[in-house]
């Protein structure tokens, strides 16, 4: 008895007192995998379509960073939790979402030794309440804002001498310095904490590559290659792998730009790529990396996909039947981090002109109705087995401003949610998951 109780005192120290004990250490069937291309999760058959919870740790760090205890008096928690049980209610069983502050706040949180703290502190209470209404997180590291940057009034974005090509493509450059040992730190110390369905390196990296001038240069940053975001990918990944085995890695999106290989190929022109050069990009990212799931984010609202060119010379679209099968080519699952038809206002003239019945919020819940329900059918008519959509009660201004808030809330708008509740039963049974 001495020794296990030595043994348990042991792994509180070195992993937290919010880990598991040795005698509960995780195994393949605790976290996601994949058998025969297929996800599996409590050793079963796993698909869902869920919601992007994105600002639960922002919020968390937030009130902790003001001074504001998180217990049962902090509305901010109350409303959290009130979301995660109405999920949980639903059959909804994982969320996706951010790891670190959004902007330069997420590396100064964790390389301040006193706001580490309260990232931790903030960390620990989201799996806690995630944990309590058996709800599973895509966790997003948010790899790539480790970098020299800063918002000055009057000024917007300011960048240092490290911009995101230093980060990307430079091993030993002082913010990949610090973003490992973020990661050596938060993977170990949540690698045994059930609840982490999987690791996401950052968000839509992809749709900064090979962007600005001829110089690579973007409203005053150093933009990374395609080829740079590919071996960085696969980099973090590994470094990921190494503290967490068990654990899959997904890229984080996004979908490629429609002209990726045109500007990858430093032509700097925005002519449309054709199908076989966009898997060339996908190719280019996943076909020998670490990166286990190939995410893309989608928002097609109008259209059925993104525009390419067909091979006749004549544009086509670019859909999740087509993203798929570019997944399906490299060997690995799709999933989609981040899916979306986002309102219009009547002022926007480019969607009005041509589709005349389109939506302009989520509280006009008739008009929004088709649209999401075409969306979410696209999905399940093309065998997508992991879905997130943008997003779930969100309190940020620009997702609640009329008319284009387009987040979803039971309250808000339940006839819309009802629609999802439903699809996610369809894209089970249609994949053979049980309910």
């Amino acid at each position: 008895m001495n020794k296990i109780l030595i043994l348990l005192i042991l792994n509180l120290l070195f992993f937290g007192s919010h880990s598991l004990s040795f005698a509960e250490s995780l195994t393949k069937d605790d976290v996601l995998s994949i058998r025969d291309g297929r996800f599996f999760l409590d050793g079963k058959p796993f698909a869902e379509i869920s919601f992007n919870k994105f600002d639960i740790l922002w919020e968390l760090y937030d009130e902790l960073d003001a001074g504001r205890p998180l217990d049962g008096t902090n509305r901010l928690l109350v409303a959290q939790e009130k979301a995660l049980k109405n999920l949980h209610d639903m059959g909804f069983r994982t969320i996706r979402i951010f790891g670190l502050p959004w902007g330069p706040r997420g590396p100064e949180s964790y390389a301040d030794p006193e706001k580490r703290k309260n990232l931790y502190a903030a960390m620990d209470k989201t799996l806690d309440i995630c944990n309590k209404y058996g709800i599973w997180i895509v966790y997003s590291l948010f790899a790539d804002n480790f970098t020299d940057w800063k918002i000055v009034p009057g000024k917007g974005w300011v960048y240092g001498k490290e911009h995101l090509r230093e980060l990307v493509g430079n091993p030993e450059s002082r913010g990949r310095k610090l973003l490992y040992a973020y990661l050596d730190e938060t993977v170990a110390r949540y690698k045994e904490r059930k609840g982490i369905l999987m690791w996401e390196i950052t968000n839509e990296l992809t749709l900064r590559a090979d962007i600005g001038d001829k110089e690579r240069v973007y409203h005053g940053q150093r933009m990374p290659t395609l080829k740079q975001v590919a071996v960085f990918y696969d980099d973090v990944a590994k470094r990921i792998k190494a503290i967490d085995p068990l654990r899959l890695v997904s890229n984080g999106g996004s979908n490629m730009r429609e002209s990726q290989w045109h500007l990858y190929q430093k032509e700097h022109s925005w002519g449309l790529d054709t199908f076989e050069q966009q898997f060339k990009c996908f190719q280019l990212l996943f076909a020998n990396s670490a990166v286990d799931v190939i995410d893309i984010h989608s928002y097609p609202n109008n259209t059925p996909g993104y525009t390419i060119m067909g091979e006749d010379g004549h544009k086509t679209i670019l859909d999740h039947k087509g993203y798929r099968a570019i997944a399906l080519r490299l060997g690995k699952p799709l999933m989609i981090g981040e899916l979306g038809v986002l309102p219009a206002a009547k002022t926007d003239k480019k969607i009005w002109d041509v589709t005349p019945d389109y939506f302009e919020s989520f509280d006009d819940t008739a008009a929004a109705k088709p649209w999401v329900q075409k969306t979410l059918n696209s999905i399940i008519d093309a065998g997508v087995q992991l879905i997130y959509w943008w997003c779930y009660q969100s309190d940020r201004p620009m997702d609640q401003g009329k008319p284009q808030r387009f987040d979803i809330d039971l309250e808000r708008n339940p006839d819309l949610l009802a629609i999802f509740v439903e699809a996610n039963k369809r894209l089970k049974a249609k994949l053979k998951v049980a309910q």
